[in-house]
């Protein structure tokens, strides 16, 4: 009996600890930033990097007030198609604020682009070996910028973030 409530106390405690550390550690200690996502929250441990889920729809109604709100957009996999299409085109080319297209490998360009989806866009060129591109577009300035960031082992998924969270904190 008193070995059964032994085992079950580890069981428990070994189950704590693997929840508390289902959470990616990102290392990243800038100023904090506040990310809108749109698809799949990412789930990081860092205490200056939180995270809002919003709609697209959020975004093309209102982009003034999610600019002012946030540091940046994080669109993930889940919602590229949609976000893709031509009717968000002039939101991404109109913003003062980053859009992080997460784990990308088309980069920015089915969603900046009129006339292609994530889905159609299918040249080999779009394919650089990126897993995240940032954009932000001047139009003031008639200027795009864009920067890609590699992920060359899923075991470093957590210096990826930081050097994303690093450039969004620059820009």
């Amino acid at each position: 009996m008193r070995l059964n409530k032994i085992l079950s106390i580890i069981s428990i405690l070994f189950l704590l600890n693997l929840s508390a550390c289902s959470k990616e550690e990102v290392k990243y200690d800038g100023e904090p930033l506040k990310i809108a996502v749109i698809g799949d929250i990412p789930e990081l441990n860092n205490k200056k990097i939180s995270f809002e889920k919003i709609s697209l729809d959020e975004l093309s109604e209102d982009t003034v007030q999610i600019s002012t709100n946030f540091d940046a957009v994080m669109i993930t996999p889940l919602m590229f198609e949609e976000a893709s299409n031509d009717r968000f085109v002039e939101v991404y080319n109109n913003s003062k604020i980053p859009y992080i297209f997460f784990d990308s490998e088309k980069r920015n360009l089915p969603f900046t682009k009129v006339g292609y989806t994530y889905e159609t866009a299918r040249w080999e060129s779009l394919e650089n070996g990126s897993h995240t591109t940032i954009y932000l577009s001047d139009k003031d300035a008639n200027r795009e910028d864009v920067w890609y960031f590699y992920l060359n082992d899923e075991k470093e998924l957590d210096v990826l973030y930081k050097e994303i969270f690093e450039k969004v904190k620059m820009l």
